[in-house]
């Protein structure tokens, strides 16, 4: 639906007009017979709805972030507006106004079912002028009308959301809803939708029985919704926002380098696509508040206030502007998992597989020789994995190198540890029960729309799938036609892949932040919120969010401590030390991990990083991600660097690429 207009304002001596606006000009318009149109009791008496402006929106400190004001608006009336008159009303109005007749015309036919709706806020001294002429306009009403008011455009735009018409499921859950009144449709004003809208006011008429105004009898005035605040810092906010547009120009920048250097005889290139998304979150862990969350691309909120263009909204659908991919976007997590596969191997004592060359059982050590080839796993053939490094080589590594140094060789033998052991028994699922209990596998619980729960793949899992693919050929195919012949279709390199955080492993990067969380406070798994507390206009205390634990599990210090130890290796010697080169003085207190996410043979992989501070006494957790964005060392970890400087109050550096590791 097409926006009103806004006529330019004039100088602020007409802003004195407004109080009287909002009642004389109902009066006047309503006595020449509007409410003819509107419903009129056995009393001859009519009511009319004054809009209540919505709450305000603040940070966790107070700022103001969205707020309402008050506008004269012209407000077009299809009730009172005969089909004979439309053609010339439609071209009057717009003469007076200086707007296109078709842009109102487009206007009244996308208006649908609701019969009012606005159509130009315009400034005291033409709202004054055309009280003196609405006879020459009919359906026209010239309102006090509160408007919503975004104080800072596209930032925070996912966690604040939109206001929209409701729709019918709405109206149904709501029955009390006005079609011809806007409510929140994402993010936190759809989320709290019931503590923002207010409640509305009436004028109360009587009337003639030519529906003339004959008597005011009262007027109810509106009440403004009540004031939410966030558990978001503005500031820390615009940190994150900076990050995500610097990181994504650096993986593009990096691209197009690449596209330059020439192929070697027999060398094919990569998918370049352009990179396009990215999100981050930071999150307290000692609690489950989120501080600060963007997700790009991003809209800008005030678009919707009155009604957004179609040819617009479709440019921000296409682009999936309205997916806020911090809680909604789904990827496999990549390295940054291979904290929860390190956590299950010291609390379960996971045994290393035997019989594979390269494996030291006695020191519990490694050959991260860049590739292991196993002639026999299971029921599938021969297979061959290389890790990220391959050709190049490690070295021999215990578990603490190789999270440091991202071996995927180590993990890979942790999962083979599991298979060829535990295989069939209860201990099979260790590291998808790890899993799950630190909130991977179900929805996070967050007040935002879009939560998604995720998938942890299990044996249970691909039976089922197999079972409906066979049962329904029209089933979405998940699983290779090949495995349909297996006793079981979940197979060791299934378990192999999970380990590493890759195969059908899928998690939003809010996941990986309340995992992580887990992880590092010694095993409380928060639900994550954004709104902290409601009051009322007047600043009385309606509702404040106590903090939740979703689960909570016994992770031993040693443990907690060996893993917080190890991130801060990754930061100061392993895969992202070149992006933390610059860090600061701090850098002894801050830890990390790196992923790069494999995808599909035509897009890019996605780029992780995951950062914890301080590792001394663990306060905040901090998630990047970057669609096709490249390498999380090169790409991602330079972005949470800078995220993580502000937080521990280093100087910013500039974010340049990093060295391309896992």
């Amino acid at each position: 639906m097409k926006r009103p207009y806004r006529i330019a304002a004039v100088a602020g001596i007409f802003a004195l007009l407004f109080g009287f606006l909002g009642i004389r000009l109902w009066f006047l318009q309503v006595g020449e017979g509007v409410a003819a149109a509107a419903i009129v009791d056995e009393e001859g008496l009519v009511s009319i709805a004054i809009p209540a402006p919505r709450g305000d929106i603040r940070d966790r400190n107070g700022q103001l972030l969205v707020t309402s004001r008050i506008v004269p608006m012209v407000v077009l009336d299809r009730q009172l507006l005969q089909s004979s008159q439309r053609e010339e009303a439609v071209a009057r109005l717009a003469a007076r106004l200086e707007i296109p007749a078709d842009w109102i015309a487009t206007l009244y036919e996308d208006a649908g079912v609701n019969q009012r709706f606005p159509l130009a806020v315009v400034d005291a001294l033409t709202a004054y002028q055309l009280q003196e002429q609405l006879r020459s306009f009919p359906g026209v009403v010239v309102e006090n009308y509160p408007e919503r008011v975004y104080l800072t455009g596209g930032a925070m735009s996912h966690v604040i959301g939109h206001l929209g018409f409701p729709s019918a499921e709405d109206l149904q859950q709501r029955p009390y809803l006005d079609p011809n009144v806007r409510i929140g449709k994402l993010g936190v004003e759809g989320f709290y939708d019931e503590w923002l809208e207010g409640t509305p006011g009436e004028r109360v008429y009587r009337v003639n029985q030519a529906g003339r105004i004959t008597e005011e009898r009262r007027e109810v005035p509106p009440v403004s919704g009540a004031t939410v605040y966030l558990t978001l810092d503005e500031r820390l906010q615009e940190v994150v926002e900076a990050a995500l547009l610097e990181g994504i120009a650096l993986s593009n920048l990096i691209k197009d380098e690449e596209r330059e250097l020439p192929l070697k005889e027999g060398e094919t290139r990569a998918a370049l696509n352009p990179t396009e998304r990215a999100t981050a979150v930071v999150m307290d862990i000692t609690n489950g508040e989120i501080l600060a969350l963007a997700s790009y691309p991003d809209f800008d909120p005030q678009q919707f206030v009155w009604g957004i263009d179609q040819f617009e909204y479709a440019r921000l659908s296409d682009e999936k502007a309205f997916l806020n991919l911090a809680v909604g976007g789904l990827y496999p997590p990549a390295s940054t998992f291979k904290a929860v596969t390190y956590t299950a191997a010291l609390l379960n004592n996971i045994p290393f597989a035997q019989a594979i060359e390269g494996v030291d059982s006695v020191n519990r050590k490694i050959n991260c020789d860049g590739e292991l080839v196993l002639t026999e796993i299971d029921e599938g053939s021969p297979q061959v994995f290389r890790d990220w490094y391959y050709p190049g080589e490690l070295g021999w590594l215990d578990i603490h190198g190789a999270f440091e140094h991202s071996c995927n060789i180590y993990f890979y033998n942790l999962a083979l540890g599991v298979w060829r052991n535990w295989r069939n028994t209860g201990r099979e699922n260790v590291l998808q029960e790890t899993a799950r209990s630190t909130g991977y596998g179900s929805f996070t619980g967050v007040d935002l729309t879009g939560d998604q729960a995720g998938i942890v793949p299990d044996r249970d899992l691909f039976e089922s799938w197999k079972r409906t693919q066979l049962e329904d050929p029209a089933a979405p195919v998940r699983l290779d036609p090949a495995r349909l012949a297996l006793a079981s279709p979940w197979v060791g390199g299934d378990l192999m892949n999970l380990a590493i955080g890759q195969g059908d492993m899928l998690a939003s990067p809010l996941h990986v932040a309340v995992s992580y969380g887990a992880l590092a406070n010694g095993g409380i798994v928060w639900t994550p919120r954004v709104v902290s507390q409601v009051r009322s206009p007047e600043g009385e205390l309606l509702w404040a969010a106590i903090p939740e634990a979703k689960n909570q599990i016994d992770i031993p210090q040693s443990a907690v401590s060996s893993l917080l130890a190890d991130m801060n290796r990754v930061v100061v010697s392993g895969t992202a030390r070149r992006a933390f080169s610059g860090f600061g003085t701090s850098l002894t207190h801050v830890g990390g991990k790196t992923g790069t996410g494999q995808s599909s043979a035509n897009r890019d992989s996605h780029a992780w990083f995951v950062g914890v501070a301080p590792i001394n006494n663990p306060q905040w957790v901090v998630v990047v991600l970057v669609d096709e964005g490249g390498s999380g060392g090169r790409v991602a970890a330079p972005m949470g660097r800078y995220i993580m400087q502000h937080l521990m109050g280093e100087e910013l550096d500039p974010i340049e690429a990093g060295e391309a590791t896992d």
